[in-house]
């Protein structure tokens, strides 16, 4: 519609002085669709029906659900939301809290609001009539947190205004939705279910609706000429989720009648623990699986064939992928992409593949840029496939709605915390195969939370597979979802099988099932070196290695020791030597998290093409931290490494002769290792007054329990050679077991006790704050205990995870390091000192490829050397790379 409304609207924009808008009625038809055309996929309806204690929803059920999302705008009526529509007019309001704040409130006007949609007859669809209610409201809660209710009643934007009535706005509105879904009424239909956890799911997959509805490129505004906007809206809402991804219906169907063999997503034949994973039931009711396997043993693939596997059953819809890192989701990603165009030849009906890392917007092999006004162009002429294709990754909160999504693991906990959207999150996410890699790098905070996640996700009947190589006992028995177990001793520990898949269908009990293959042995000899903090003394032993033909990788627990260790190696290596320096483009650089997207990516692919197996008769020395450990397939002869816990240590070796079948540099046939410690041997002056760790080269900070760093030196320091994958659950348990850990605090004292008694009260501590943090499923979405925090509370909570980043956006491109146009760069919340929500950035130098810049009250510095502060306004302590 164009020009001022001419009745109540529903959408609106303002242009150049021109306006559109969009009948609410209309609106609420095109919202009402896309529920009803998700309700229509089977996987959806049955993960909602699981969660109200149902096998499925009836016909009848899934009609009045359907009405109430019909309804979910309701609050729009009111005179001060229609108020927003012209400058100045008063009163304005909202539309989610208003209606809310009617209901028990005992006013005229809620008698009026009960009136106008029937409420007394709704009440009978539940077995309880506060069911309904709670239901009504988790539909007008649609905007990402449940309301409170017993707000003050506003009776002055309930008035009539003109030839607008609410009341009667309202009423028209329920009578044409009764006429949309007639098969909602009826004396003898099933109750709705009365459960606590189905009305979240509820608001979730209702809020998904009304992201659909509202985007005016799938549902646009209707024009005065326009009939009968709801039949088609229904066939705009299954055209949408069929393009998206959210009907899988097509790309199911191409995958033929038998189930697919694991030569579906791969061109090599499976090894053990990918046949094992590719042959295990198809558990209709729901199941979680945990693989246990050694880094490079080809667990992205297994979790691929039981995707596809699952999928081709039609128990799940799509797949959420999450790493550990932003480095590692974008490297597996390719893989990925690469494994579903592999399934799903032809690209029409192949499900889109979502790359779900916040600063990127990628779908497929496609990018796009944000443009102004919260607007999405995607490159070359593909923009109007990918309105679709493309739609789950314009917006973090509705990354999970994609078909098959790649991303970090803080995704997925969001939707179990109590930050807006969770719900949205919570509900997407269980039409999906959920895979969490390198589940051990989860601390006590973030294992709490992926617990609350796993319990909903499997309560509704979904699918989850853990992926670990050095995986414990204690976190074993606690994510494999066992209410009460008993530890086993650490020698039992210690000879539990590897690798292992322990398998859990919902409706049996758990199984543990041996990998018989597990590949050929690994040989690596360990040395440890007191050199950890002679950055220079680093850099000779990796160059020395390097002029003897050697492909070295130096891991730094920190991007202060990665950075000064590369000014180091590059201040020795000059002349030949600089030939064997890592290289983006023609420049030396080191590869840590703290660089622009672009130069990632060209990092990224530099070192994939520098330490690939088939690059190895050409040395070469990179300087990194944690970001090569994981999911990057890189080879190397020789790796020099910070002391770390044992079973990062054990991921960071998963780089060293990575590819057994290629041709050993002269001189290193057996890999080598060199672990990095402290002059002194004793960690104890780590310990602080009360029992906390703190230190350099992130020990006591980045890896915060001593006792793990204790037990990890003494193996480290009395073994001269290791052999992988056979010794690895021995390694583990020796280092993280509780037994061994308390053989630690016995030998070593007071002091020692004091920080076992400060890890014990962390641990705890970290977990009550995810308890507390957690949204409330078990009890209604009108309870008060629903209610999320707001302000710095909020805020608080997602930077706990560590999703706090700030977004530093240029007015122009500016020249990057290695040839790349720098339009923005991401700052680690840690990292910025007293800048307002909406800073920008000031005294912006830039010459000979580096830029300078105040944001805040720091000054910062990009470079080769990648991003860090110049001058420092506050200590932090040292943190991991991302």
């Amino acid at each position: 519609m164009e020009g001022e409304p001419t009745g109540f609207w529903g959408k609106l924009e303002r242009h150049d002085g021109e306006v559109t808008w969009h009948p609410l009625v209309d609106h609420c038809a095109d919202v009402a669709a896309c529920f009803e055309a998700l309700l229509n996929q089977p996987v959806i309806r049955k993960r909602l029906a699981g969660l109200g204690g149902l096998d499925d929803l009836s016909k009848g059920q899934r009609a009045r659900l359907c009405y109430l999302a019909a309804l979910h705008d309701l609050g729009k009526y009111n005179i001060g939301f229609q108020n927003k529509a012209y400058l100045k007019k008063t009163p304005t309001a909202g539309h989610v809290g208003e209606p809310s704040a009617l209901f028990g409130s005992g006013d005229k006007i809620a008698s009026r609001l009960a009136d106008a949609i029937q409420f007394s007859e709704l009440c009978s669809w539940c077995t309880e009539a506060e069911t309904f209610g709670e239901l009504l409201v988790a539909a007008l809660a649609h905007h990402g947190k449940p309301v409170a209710l017993g707000s003050p009643v506003r009776s002055d934007i309930w008035q009539t205004m003109g030839e607008l009535q609410p009341f009667e706005g309202i009423a028209d509105l329920a009578c044409q939705a009764r006429c949309w879904f007639p098969d909602a009424f009826g004396g003898s239909l099933d109750p709705l279910p009365a459960d606590s956890a189905f009305q979240h799911a509820f608001n979730g997959f209702l809020t998904l609706a009304d992201w659909l509805g509202s985007d005016t490129k799938i549902f646009p505004f209707s024009e005065e000429a326009d009939h009968d906007r709801f039949a088609w809206s229904q066939e705009r809402a299954c055209l949408a989720l069929s393009r998206i991804g959210l009907d899988a219906t097509g790309a199911r169907a191409s995958l033929g009648s038998d189930r697919p063999g694991f030569a579906t997503i791969s061109g090599f034949d499976p090894r053990d623990a990918q046949r094992c994973i590719a042959n295990l039931d198809i558990d209709k009711e729901g199941s979680l699986t945990i693989l246990e396997a050694e880094t490079g043993s080809g667990k992205t693939e297994a979790a691929l064939a039981r995707f596809i596997t699952l999928f081709h059953a039609g128990v799940v819809d799509g797949l959420y992928f999450a790493l550990p890192t932003r480095t590692a989701a974008t490297q597996i990603f390719e893989r990925v992409y690469k494994a579903v165009v592999r399934a799903f030849p032809d690209e029409q009906i192949r499900p889109p593949v979502i790359r779900a890392v916040p600063g990127y917007i990628a779908a497929d092999d496609k990018r796009a840029e944000r443009l102004p006004h919260f607007e999405v162009l995607w490159n070359d002429d593909e923009d109007e496939r990918y309105r679709y294709r493309g739609w789950a990754a314009e917006a973090p909160k509705r990354y999970l709605a994609g078909a098959v999504v790649v991303g970090t693991v803080d995704q997925i906990l969001l939707s179990s915390l109590a930050v807006s959207h969770a719900h949205l999150r919570a509900s997407s996410l269980l039409r999906q195969l959920l895979v969490v890699d390198e589940v051990h790098a989860s601390d006590a905070y973030m294992t709490r939370i992926l617990e609350a996640v796993l319990q909903h996700h499997l309560a509704a009947g979904g699918h989850a597979l853990l992926m670990s190589a050095t995986l414990g006992a204690v976190a074993r028995l606690r994510l494999s979802g066992e209410a009460a177990y008993e530890l086993p001793s650490l020698a039992t520990a210690s000879s539990t099988l590897y690798p292992l898949v322990t398998h859990r269908p919902l409706s049996e009990s758990i199984r543990q099932i041996p990998i018989q293959d597990s590949g050929t042995p690994k040989t690596i000899r360990v040395e440890t070196s007191p050199i950890m903090s002679s950055p220079r003394s680093v850099a000779e032993m990796a160059l020395d290695a390097a002029r003897q033909g050697a492909r070295v990788i130096v891991i730094r627990n920190t991007v202060r020791d990665c950075i000064a260790t590369q000014k180091a190696i590059e201040a020795i290596g000059l002349g030949s030597d600089s030939q064997l320096l890592f290289r983006c483009g023609k420049i030396s650089a080191p590869h840590h998290a703290r660089f622009a997207r672009k130069d990632r990516i060209a990092l990224d692919k530099a070192l994939n093409e520098q330490f690939q197996p088939k690059a190895l008769d050409k040395p070469c020395v990179v300087i990194a931290t944690q970001t090569v450990q994981q999911s990057l397939d890189i080879d190397s002869d020789y790796m020099i490494t910070d002391l770390c816990p044992i079973d990062v240590w054990l991921q960071r070796l998963g780089r060293l002769h990575r590819h057994s079948e290629r041709q050993c540099t002269q001189g290193f046939q057996t890999a080598a290792v060199t672990v990095l410690v402290p002059k002194e041997r004793d960690l104890t002056p780590l310990i602080k007054q009360h029992g906390s760790a703190s230190g350099p080269h992130g020990l006591g900070t980045v890896y915060d329990d001593l006792r793990v760093l204790e037990a990890s030196w003494r193996i480290l320091e009395y073994s001269q050679e290791v052999e992988l994958p056979t010794m690895n659950r021995q390694l583990v348990e020796q280092a993280t077991h509780p037994e061994a850990l308390a053989t630690i605090v016995a030998e070593l004292g007071d002091e020692w006790h004091k920080h076992y008694q400060h890890r014990s009260g962390v641990t705890h501590a970290e977990q009550g704050l995810a308890r507390l943090n957690l949204v409330n499923r078990e009890v209604p979405f009108t309870h008060k205990d629903c209610l999320f925090p707001s302000g710095d509370l909020s805020r608080a909570i997602k930077t706990r995870l560590g999703v706090d980043d700030r977004l530093v956006r240029f007015s122009h491109e500016l020249p990057g390091p290695f040839g790349n146009g720098i339009r923005e760069l991401s700052l680690p919340g840690h990292m910025v000192y007293q800048a307002e929500p909406n800073e920008e950035p000031r005294k912006i130098e830039s010459e000979y490829n580096e830029i300078m810049f105040t944001f805040g009250r720091v000054r910062y510095r990009y470079d080769h050397l990648g991003l860090r502060k110049l001058d420092k306004h506050r200590s932090t302590e040292e943190r991991a790379d991302d």
